[in-house]
């Protein structure tokens, strides 16, 4: 009775490690694009957020969640009015703690964009980096949260130059024909030659931005899921099965 029971826990013991691998086994990737590296102060710009690599089970996610954190000393405050959610996720955000929660009534399986955040960058930060972030990311399939790694990207604020740029416009002719009747109804030609000299200055300002220095520091490596903790957790799992199982054969041996 007692190797029957020895053998039962071991075997029990060897299915959950199994079972807690496969289950922490889902995945996906989360990339955060900003529409520009380079933007001018005072300046809008857009953020997207995007699932890919979605190895979450049968259903899909339906939820997503993560802790937007961006630069105050760079970039201006955000509110819910920030948020976009595309297609069909429905944001909210926490303006206490940065936490933005999507929900969608419907799986998804596959790539596509989740929300964008609508940043502007402060005056007075021309030549400064503003650093963006959205971390603890958590999805749900409606049976478990799976996670993926943190993302981030960097901005560069950019300066203004002052140009002159001179608009000329050369000596043009403008001919004009003429043609109605006179007394031996005969008909003639005036040629009207107007000249137009019209040579105009202007004075632009065109703005110069710095040229990048860095690109998008995106993430975009699927993430396995299986933390280092559970690994050690199935191997202590699997040296006590072990020796319990050595125990046993050796009394069983002895009373034999």
């Amino acid at each position: 009775m007692e190797k029957k029971f020895l053998k039962i826990a071991i075997i029990t013991m060897l299915l959950i490690a199994v079972l807690a691998t496969i289950v922490n086994a889902y995945s996906f990737t989360v990339t955060l694009t900003p529409s520009s590296t380079t933007v001018a102060e005072s300046q809008e710009f857009n953020v997207q957020i995007k699932v890919s690599n979605l190895d979450v089970g049968t259903n899909g996610i339906n939820s997503l969640s993560g802790y937007f954190k961006f630069d105050e000393s760079v970039f201006e405050p955000i509110n819910e009015t920030s948020i976009e959610g595309r297609n069909s996720w429905n944001p909210t955000y926490n303006s206490e703690n940065g936490k933005i929660t999507l929900t969608k009534t419907t799986f998804v399986k596959a790539e596509e964009a989740v929300f964008q955040v609508t940043l502007k960058t402060k005056t007075g930060t021309a030549g400064k980096e503003g650093n963006i972030n959205f971390t603890n990311i958590l999805a749900s399939n409606s049976a478990q949260d799976i996670s993926a790694p943190d993302v981030s990207t960097k901005i560069t604020v950019g300066s203004s130059l002052e140009n002159i740029a001179n608009v000329s416009n050369t000596q043009s002719n403008i001919y004009v024909n003429v043609n109605f009747p006179v007394a031996n109804n005969t008909a003639n030609n005036v040629v009207v030659n107007n000249t137009v000299n019209n040579t105009v200055n202007n004075t632009a300002n065109i703005i110069s931005y710095v040229a990048p220095t860095n690109s998008s520091s995106n993430t975009d490596i699927p993430y396995t899921g299986v933390e280092d903790t559970i690994v050690y957790i199935i191997g202590a799992l699997i040296v006590i099965a072990a020796v319990f199982y050595i125990k046993f054969e050796k009394i069983n041996k002895e009373m034999r």
